[in-house]
């Protein structure tokens, strides 16, 4: 899902195509980041809470994260990748400094800026173990008060502040889950919950689509817009997608599971692949159809960075993990 709403922006970049983030295909399918950070917040009350303390956690997620983020961006910055978001942010003329700026904004590539923000978020480890043990109704009033922030907050490329305060309630609800996961998991693997959580999807997805995006997306809003709709709609995908795997997926399916070693080196490595995929596409003078060029900048971008993982698996053995993740 990542991936795929990474190629809908560059293909619109390459085609000049301007694909609506509030299309009903697109929207369901740009709950990704927030799956990311809600799954971080359950396997840390399943996992680590009990196990690690801060400092440790984050010792961790330094060791895991940080080289291949160093890696990645300097290749991206080498070969010139332009993703699009580093002129969003004021660059010093020093070199050192515009380099530090980048790569403390996360702006070295599409995706990049998640790891600062993760390892920002995990400094409040401290209050999310607090809210881990605090009876229910202290949790379901906490839930609120972040949705409410993430609703007024929006998501910011490269504004940390902003993605803390929006992504903290994923987080929270992959702890609230873990915390109370057999009262839920039994209610959400029920047919006619799935069913709701379906139509209740379907709704969100087409009034988002209806309302369409209203003004500045970086600005504090307090009436109704399309992007209100998408905090929301990605808390329902979320528990649907429980209910799915749940219901469907008792049992570890192995391709499903090969994936998911590889999700970490997938999310680092697909960057330089997809833009250098685009960059290949501009020179040869590609215009196709938007949709199918979509979707095979994906197949093409999944494809070769499987392929990219696998060989430096095989020419570097676990070392593969500090340069590519996985």
């Amino acid at each position: 899902m990542v991936i795929v709403t990474h190629c809908f922006t560059a293909t619109g970049v390459l085609l000049g195509y301007p694909f609506s983030e509030h299309h009903w295909l697109i929207s369901l399918m740009g709950g990704a980041t927030a799956i990311f950070v809600f799954i971080s917040g359950y396997f840390y009350e399943r996992v680590y809470r009990r196990r690690m303390n801060t400092r440790t956690l984050l010792r961790q997620r330094l060791l895991l994260l940080l080289p291949p983020y160093l890696f990645i961006s300097l290749v991206l910055i080498a070969c010139d990748l332009e993703p699009g978001v580093r002129g969003t942010v004021p660059l010093a003329g020093d070199p050192v400094q515009g380099l530090a700026v980048l790569l403390l904004t996360g702006t070295t590539g599409p995706a990049m800026w998640y790891v600062p923000f993760i390892l920002a978020l995990l400094l409040f480890t401290p209050a999310f173990a607090r809210f881990a043990v605090a009876p229910a109704r202290w949790q379901l009033a906490v839930l609120a008060v972040l949705l409410a922030i993430s609703i007024v907050v929006p998501r910011h490329p490269n504004m940390l502040v902003a993605n803390l305060l929006h992504f903290a309630l994923y987080y929270a609800y992959g702890i609230f889950w873990a915390v109370h996961r057999k009262r839920l998991e039994a209610e959400v693997r029920r047919p006619i919950v799935l069913l709701l959580l379906a139509l209740l999807l379907a709704a969100a997805a087409a009034l988002q689509y209806a309302i369409g995006m209203a003004g500045d997306p970086g600005a504090l809003r307090l009436l109704l817009s399309a992007r209100d709709i998408v905090v929301v709609r990605k808390l329902i995908l979320i528990a649907l997608l429980m209910g799915l795997l749940l219901r469907f997926c008792r049992q570890p399916i192995a391709p499903l599971c090969a994936l998911a070693e590889l999700s970490f080196g997938l999310f680092f490595v697909h960057q330089p692949v997809m833009l250098g995929l685009v960059r290949a596409a501009r020179v040869f003078g590609y215009r196709g159809e938007p949709w199918s060029s979509t979707l095979l900048l994906w197949v093409l971008t999944v494809a070769l960075s499987i392929a990219v993982l696998l060989l430096g698996r095989g020419l570097l053995g676990r070392r593969a993990r500090l340069l590519l993740g996985a």
